[in-house]
């Protein structure tokens, strides 16, 4: 028996040289797929969402210096070499976000410090996708679905940005007030999907960015006055729409996660500090405005949200 059973296992064995190199190659080459192609395809799927986050980086970065379009310091007679960065960025106006804001005002813009969540939005999209990426595992941290969502997110970010760049004070572009709600929509796709993980950096784009879609509509029935139908409005009228549609689209909807209840408390504090801070000479009269009552009084529901112990 056993004597067979050996001859049986010899016989099993290839004689030819050219089988037994065969046999050794595709063993080879099942261990370079396994540890080494697999993790390069893996990355290379990532590809995509970091490089719509590192364009979207880049023209932020130049939006934010007032730079336009980014560009080695020459003499004016010098002929400029393009570069990489400079035809990136070629469309970017002179308009920063803190401008922007000076340009359209409203009752329901945020203090400047709110707007410090962009860089913060930025690193934990870049840590997500990276941890996506490198991270040893069989199992999917973000699928196909999760990484293309947030690749066409950033690229409606960067248009948003693009187009508000340009912005001046007597020319109010309508395509700021388009783009900006396909972010929340986008991004917010794998939260209304049930995602397997807690996806943080989707949570705070979502929500800040669907904060910054409603503001965007504020700033257009303010000083656009295109929407069919409503046309321009008081600044009053225009924050207490805001203050609705901020109220029933992201107060009201229940089951929240904590970040999002963070961003929504932040959020209508800013509005009030600078409200708050902007009228300091006349604090009084600011009491008969309804925007600004129906402002603290979203605040405290935020509040109270947020300090509640219903957890997500």
């Amino acid at each position: 028996m056993a004597t067979g059973g050996s001859s049986s296992s010899i016989g099993d064995e290839p004689k030819c040289p050219v089988t037994k190199f065969s046999n050794k190659v595709t063993k080879a080459l099942g261990i370079l797929d396994k540890t080494v192609m697999k993790r390069i395809l893996r990355i290379a799927h990532h590809g995509p969402a970091l490089l719509s986050l590192s364009y979207f980086g880049l023209i932020s970065m130049a939006s934010m210096m007032g730079m336009g379009p980014m560009q080695v310091g020459v003499d004016a007679t010098s002929i400029v070499k393009p570069t990489l960065a400079s035809v990136l960025t070629k469309s970017v106006g002179q308009t920063t976000n803190t401008q922007f804001a000076q340009y359209f005002p409203t009752f329901v813009t945020p203090a400047s410090f709110v707007f410090l969540v962009w860089p913060v939005i930025s690193v934990l999209q870049l840590l997500t996708v990276l941890i996506s990426s490198l991270y040893p595992t069989n199992d999917e941290f973000l699928t196909t679905t999760d990484l293309s969502s947030l690749t066409v997110a950033n690229l409606f970010s960067t248009l948003w940005l693009l187009i508000s760049s340009n912005a001046t004070p007597s020319s109010l572009p309508i395509g700021s007030f388009l783009a900006l709600p396909m972010v929340p929509l986008f991004s917010g796709y794998p939260l209304r999907n049930k995602p397997k993980y807690v996806l943080w950096a989707y949570q705070l784009f979502s929500s800040f960015t669907s904060l910054a879609s409603f503001l965007a509509f504020s700033v257009e029935l303010q000083y656009g006055g295109r929407i069919p139908l409503i046309g321009k409005v008081s600044a009053e009228i225009s924050a207490l729409i805001f203050l609705s549609l901020y109220s029933t689209a992201s107060l009201a909807v229940p089951k929240k996660s904590f970040v999002k209840k963070f961003v929504n408390a932040g959020a209508l504090f800013g509005i009030l500090y600078k409200r708050i801070a902007g009228s300091m000479s006349a604090l009084g009269s600011l009491f008969l405005s309804i925007s600004f009552l129906s402002t603290i009084g979203c605040w405290i529901w935020s509040l109270t949200e947020l300090f509640s112990k219903e957890s997500k």
